[in-house]
């Protein structure tokens, strides 16, 4: 049987081993053989580091390309341009990624374009980053010592002194009980006992709704993040690295062919699966489900997981935003001396989409929140295009007249996502996060919402290096 790794071997392998290496071992025996459900990052790295390391894999994905959450539209838009449904940022400290990107040989890109400032938009004020925050922000009411800070210099206030334990993937929230009062306060509520002015809570969360959310969970981030100031994207699209991820493994992969029920027999799995409207099995001596939970929900387990894991999948949420992207004839926002970038009150965020493709036209995209983000669910395709112009013009009031195609994707109503990324309202890291990730015999759970790095590329990487860790040292 397999010999089990040790950390730093494991290590080596999950970040530089060629795939080629798979075929290092004997041919594997049919209880090595392991089924992953969901090509997205964290499906595709547990498959190359399996098979690495001589396993037989099987990857079932409903979708028809591979990616999950991690999608760039390039239809119908003209002229080159293309732009992100899904995850769009990488951060200078998601270490996993940018190696992968690196490896591949993908191009780096800043996020936002170097020239042009970006906007805070509080109510019918719109404030340039250019401009003195103490005149700029003079009509808000702001404590004396939050006058002159920008909204960045407000959160770094607010959160500098916070223990660097806090910014540890490796510190599990329940392992510290310390935490639970923390995440029993909403975010805005946890900013205002630390005595942050309304109008600094205000400042402090443009251009995402955070009135519902764990303190705890929004803390991890921040501290996960706390000196990474720069923010990149992929030129090629973000697409680029699951699709060179895939075509390593295009064997291993069975697209179109989600799954219905995972049969926990007595030895193995049985896991069962449409295929052109036919159901049809597989079996395995390992599971790896990738799936978001809220998908999960759906699919029947037999015999059912333990009561806390059930508890887990039912219960954690998931974010709803709405994602808009219009191309636009002109991109009018640098004749303004902007570069497309804006946070709003709404709360809406908007950013240059296609700063870097050389073409007359240009693409905003936009992502609302909250209730903006829910309230375009239920219209039709058009209906919500207009709704996202609605929100957008509030900052770009030229948007109206430069329009000229749009696209909304709406994770929520994704039969394959049901969400964009996990989020933890009050109380929950503590209660659910110990059950996420935890294996149940030869069943193991990967993806972002298992992970540290939550709603992060990096988070679905890093969660298939976990899982590839925990399978071949049960070997």
């Amino acid at each position: 049987m397999f010999s089990p790794l040790d950390r730093r071997r494991f290590l080596g392998i999950s970040l530089a081993a060629p795939i080629a290496l798979a075929n290092a071992r004997p041919p594997p025996s049919a209880g090595e053989h392991v089924v992953i459900l969901g090509a997205g990052l964290a499906g595709l790295r547990t498959a190359q580091l399996l098979k690495t390391a001589g396993l037989s894999v099987t990857i079932l994905e409903g979708r028809k390309e591979p990616g999950g959450r991690v999608r760039t539209i390039r239809a119908p838009f003209e002229q080159g341009l293309h732009a992100e449904a899904g995850a769009m940022r990488i951060s200078s400290a998601h270490r996993r990624v940018l190696a992968s990107v690196r490896n591949y040989g993908l191009t780096l890109l800043p996020f936002t374009p170097a020239n042009g400032a970006s906007l805070s938009v509080v109510g019918s004020h719109r404030i340039a980053s250019t401009e003195d925050p103490r005149r700029a922000f003079a009509n808000l009411d702001l404590h004396e010592n939050e006058r002159g800070l920008d909204p960045a210099a407000l959160l770094d206030r607010y959160v500098t002194d916070i223990p660097a334990e806090f910014g540890d993937p490796a510190i599990s929230p329940a392992d510290r009980a310390g935490w639970a009062a923390i995440d029993r306060q909403t975010w805005p509520d946890w900013l205002k006992s630390r005595g942050a002015s309304s109008a600094a809570v205000t400042l402090m969360t443009l251009g995402g709704d955070a009135s519902d959310l764990s303190a705890l969970y929004v803390l991890r981030q921040v501290a996960l993040h706390r000196g990474a100031r720069t923010y990149y994207k992929i030129a090629q699209g973000m697409d680029a690295l699951p699709r060179a991820m895939a075509s390593e493994l295009r064997d291993s992969i069975r697209f179109g062919t989600p799954a219905m029920a995972i049969d926990r027999a007595q030895g193995g799995f049985r896991v069962t699966y449409l295929d052109g409207g036919a159901l049809r099995t597989v079996s395995a001596g390992t599971v790896v489900v990738t799936l978001p939970f809220s998908v999960l929900r759906d699919m029947s387990i037999d015999p059912p997981l333990a009561p806390e894991k059930r508890r887990a999948i039912r219960d954690i949420g998931y974010f709803p935003g709405t994602r808009f992207l219009f191309e636009c004839r002109s991109r009018f926002w640098h004749s303004e001396g902007l570069n497309g970038a804006s946070r709003t009150d709404q709360p809406v965020e908007l950013w240059d989409a296609a700063y870097e493709v050389s073409a007359p036209s240009g693409i905003l995209g936009a992502t609302a929140a909250g209730e903006a983000g829910r309230h375009a669910l239920t219209m039709n395709e058009d209906a919500a295009i207009g709704y996202g112009l609605d929100l957008a013009s509030v900052t770009f009031p030229s948007i109206r007249s430069q329009f000229e195609r749009g696209v909304v994707h709406r994770w929520a109503n994704s039969r394959w996502s049901r969400g964009a990324f996990a989020i933890f309202r009050p109380g929950q890291m503590t209660a659910l996060t110990p059950h996420i990730a935890a294996p149940e015999d030869r069943l193991h759970f990967a993806g972002e919402h298992t992970s540290p790095w939550m709603g992060w590329m990096e988070g679905a990487l890093e969660s298939a290096e976990r899982v590839a860790n925990e399978i071949l040292r049960a070997k």
